[in-house]
């Protein structure tokens, strides 16, 4: 009895021994569209903590890494897995190794990009009843917001938006813009109609730095609060901003790395990101007499006063 035990433990040493092997030997690449970016550097540190291996890199913002230097590395490296961290780290790997797990972050509207075949990632955009929600538990007034948005990028965002919105007793009214100029034109047609501007990440209408400092400049004029997915947006005067937290996209793409190469089946290939942040600025707030929950505060990670 005692050989038979020793056999089955010296068996399943030799299995997970053997499982944990082939994990270790997978070869991983990292591409960052670039590194020197502040929000794609702190994805690529916590990714590289989170998954514990050795990880392959390449950072498209340096010389050495033009696009015949990358297609030859990819094929020599051939990798089994690869983190594309940006639209162009992800548009690389899908070019040339697109028949391979391929994991992304950081890429603003992923669905209008081509889809790899083994495609998993994390969204850059908050999940959007959670945002609602904390709308309506900060500003309990707040029945109406509007939407500036464009039919290409953003038109089944907006559909799915508004119906999530609507089983929450919030009214969600959009506004189509063709191009960034008429941002402005279509911005003053919906204020009449709305009590908040909800600013989303949309390619058309945030491109021109010129446009959005107007379209703040009106909004700021009539007083109107403006909820946006970006602390940047502070120094233009938005009221309240949620933003996704990088460091934690980046231990999410990690799990998600560590469950392919254990061969797992993930319910959703690309998940909502786990983490955000939240900027109230109460300065704005208060000089737009704008009516909000003190209680709230307490969920608020930084207050501009």
């Amino acid at each position: 009895m005692k050989i038979l035990r020793l056999i089955a433990s010296i068996c399943l040493f030799i299995l997970f021994s053997g499982t944990a092997s082939a994990e270790d030997k997978s070869r991983i690449l990292l591409i960052n569209s670039d590194a020197s970016v502040e929000k794609y550097k702190e994805a690529q540190e916590e990714f590289k903590k989170a998954l514990a291996r050795p990880v392959q890199e390449i950072h498209l913002e340096e010389k050495k890494w033009k696009l015949p230097e990358v297609e030859d590395f990819l094929y020599d490296e051939d990798p089994d897995l690869v983190y594309c961290i940006g639209s162009k780290a992800y548009l690389v790997a899908n070019k040339y190794v697109g028949d391979k797990d391929i994991i992304f972050s950081s890429i603003i509207n992923w669905q209008r990009l081509p889809r790899a075949k083994k495609m998993y990632g994390v969204s850059n955009e908050l999940h959007t009843e959670m945002q609602i929600t904390l709308y309506r538990y900060i500003f309990p007034t707040v029945k109406r917001i509007g939407v500036l948005y464009n039919e290409k990028y953003n038109s089944q965002w907006f559909a799915k938006t508004r119906r999530d919105a609507a089983a929450m007793g919030v009214e969600i009214i959009g506004q189509t813009v063709s191009g960034e100029k008429d941002t402005v034109a279509a911005l003053r047609e919906l204020l009449p109609k709305i009590d908040a501007l909800w600013l989303i990440s949309d390619p058309v209408i945030m491109s021109d730095k010129k446009v959005l400092s107007e379209a703040f400049n009106v909004c700021d004029a009539q007083k109107m609060p403006v909820f946006t997915y970006h602390e940047v947006y502070a120094q233009y005067g938005a009221v309240l901003m949620v933003s996704v937290d990088n460091p934690t996209l980046g231990r999410q793409a990690a799990s998600i790395a560590m469950e392919v190469l254990a061969g797992e089946k993930l319910e959703e290939r690309v998940q909502f990101p786990a983490g955000s942040r939240i900027i109230l600025n109460l300065k704005k707030i208060k000089q737009y007499c704008v009516e909000y929950r003190e209680e709230a505060l307490a969920s608020v990670n930084e207050i501009i006063e």
